[in-house]
């Protein structure tokens, strides 16, 4: 590959919640907007635009990523990347992908407006095609129902307690009371989430990750444009980025308690970016249910197979424990509005990379890691971040 360098020269993000007034295209030329304020920019300097959603051009809504090109007066290339709920992240990778292949200017953008779908079925359907739609959606089982599965495996192999379950998300519940954007800025009880009604055991209704609205956003650049423009004041490295895939199918897979796409575009990254997992310093990974979190700690190498729970419930992943894990409140209590999710991800590394996460700070940071998952695994992308350069 390629060896021209690759930085994030400025970010742009929404709150996240139920915005049932915005147009969809306004939210997303927001983050937009704020991305390129952010680098000091001209945008006239901006090349393409790479855009990742999920339910776009459904429902009435409309090509939001030319909406909102169009609304911050952007004549310029626009490419739609769909990797279902990881289509943040594969707009980044595929936009990291052309700096590396030749452009120098790339915006990224990644939106959705969920609450359009709140009251109709439809949002399951969309769903249905991150997982197996023949045999698994139409069958009648669901992303909770299927993850379900995936916790009692790891629960049934390694022992695996309710308690270290719900631990991850009483973790990400009190990280995200100190992120701003958050949709649920509250912490709440080991206890609430035990007692909980079961809606497909082992998993209760206080789990899952919410469906939201939001926009994230962000500009990359090459080394040589950031060179040769002095009005940008920040950027951070980004040293690798990778992407992997898997059979859609769970009961296609060799175990149930690990992602192997999550490990093969780890392994990527890291042989990228020349480190290991030891050298991550924090991470942003795709807590959907609790037991995503679990999974993507062991498979990414911060811990051993079997033991994230344990490490979990030790407070290994708090802020400032031996890897800060989910410091943005995840998606559990960021929330999850799909194709935005991977670029929040980024953004929050970005954010603790520049000391701009306020009481979420995480010290001493050298490298950042974010990992995006579709459905149940059928698609993951791995992204890493440098401190390791003092900011120009």
């Amino acid at each position: 590959m390629s060896k021209r360098e690759v930085y994030v020269i400025g970010y742009g993000i929404t709150k996240f919640g139920e915005h049932y007034e915005l147009n969809p295209s306004f939210s997303a030329s927001q983050a937009l907007s704020k991305a390129i304020q952010d680098a000091k920019i001209s945008k006239d300097l901006i090349q393409s635009l790479y855009f990742g959603s999920l339910v776009s051009n459904r429902n009435g809504q409309s090509y939001i990523g030319g909406e909102a090109s169009r609304e911050c007066n952007l004549n310029i290339p626009i490419t739609k990347i769909d990797v279902g709920n990881a289509s943040g992240a594969g707009a980044f990778h595929q936009a990291f992908l052309a700096i590396k292949s030749g452009l120098d200017c790339i915006a990224v953008l990644g939106t959705e407006k969920l609450s359009d779908f709140v009251n109709s079925s439809t949002l399951e359907k969309i769903l249905g095609g991150t997982i197996d739609y023949q045999w698994e959606f139409e069958q009648g089982a669901t992303l909770t129902s299927l993850y379900a599965w995936m916790t009692q495996a790891h629960m049934k192999e390694f022992n695996t307690t309710m308690e270290q379950l719900a631990s991850v998300p009483v973790k990400n519940h009190k990280n995200g009371v100190n992120n701003p954007i958050a949709q649920f800025r509250r912490e709440i009880s080991l206890k609430r989430f035990l007692d909980a009604k079961r809606i497909s055991d082992p998993i209760g209704r206080f789990d899952p990750a919410t469906h939201c609205d939001g926009s994230a956003a962000v500009v990359i650049a090459s080394k040589e444009f950031v060179e040769s423009h002095t009005e940008i004041e920040r950027k951070v490295k980004v040293v690798g980025s990778a992407q992997s895939s898997d059979k859609i199918a769970l009961h296609h897979r060799e175990n149930l308690s690990s992602l192997l796409a999550t490990q093969i575009a780890s392994k990527k990254a890291y042989e990228m970016a020349q480190i290991s997992s030891k050298d991550i310093s924090i991470a942003e990974v795709h807590d959907s249910y609790p037991i995503g979190e679990i999974l993507a700690i062991e498979d990414l190498g911060f811990f051993q197979k079997g033991d994230g729970g344990g490490a979990t419930i030790d407070g290994k992943t708090q802020l400032n424990s031996d890897i800060s894990v989910n410091t943005s409140g995840g998606l559990k209590a960021r929330g999850d509005p799909f194709g935005a999710t991977g670029i929040a991800q980024i953004i929050e590394i970005v954010q603790q990379m520049r000391k701009e996460a306020d009481e979420r700070q995480v010290d001493d940071i050298k490298y950042g890691l974010t990992q995006n998952v579709m459905g149940t695994g059928a698609s993951v992308l791995v992204n890493i971040l440098s401190n390791m350069e003092d900011d120009k």
